[in-house]
């Protein structure tokens, strides 16, 4: 099935990958020979390849929106076009509004986000909502509410 709309984003913060990076350098820190700590050294790696691998994908096309936050979805979530009220792109304020980035749930409704302040907010017929962060929040509401006609 074709899809009229697709973006994978991952965490390209500059400021998260100084913070991960540091662990690997903090686990082989300064220590003797006699005390590794094997499990600060698995973690100090495990970490940053974990935010490697993370990776929040949306698809849209005529039956709705398709969302996986990889890994913690190992398949593909749907909203079907005739479950969505209202689309509105926006900007936003993900520390204020939702505390951060990633899965979250806010005062607002729930949030997938992986980095930046924009996105689409989407409203579903059931009274709940769900905000997907997005590079390309204008293309991803224009192309839901061309399904949605």
């Amino acid at each position: 099935m074709k899809h009229i709309f697709e973006e994978n984003q991952r965490f390209t913060q500059w400021w998260l990958w100084v913070i991960l990076l540091s662990f690997p350098i903090m686990a082989f820190g300064p220590f003797d020979e006699k005390e590794i700590n094997y499990n600060h050294v698995l973690i100090g790696v495990a970490l940053p390849l974990l935010f490697y691998f993370f990776q929040l994908r949306i698809k849209v096309n005529e039956k709705g929106l398709h969302y996986q936050f990889f890994p913690f979805h190992l398949k593909s979530h749907t909203i079907k076009t005739e479950e969505i009220e209202k689309i509105e792109p926006l900007q936003y304020k993900p520390l204020a509004e939702y505390g951060g980035w990633g899965i979250r749930y806010g005062f607002k409704g729930k949030a997938y986000n992986i980095c930046g302040n924009k996105g689409v907010k989407i409203f579903l017929k059931n009274g709940t909502n769900i905000l997907f962060g997005s590079q390309k929040h204008h293309e991803l509401a224009k192309a839901l509410k061309q399904v949605r006609k």
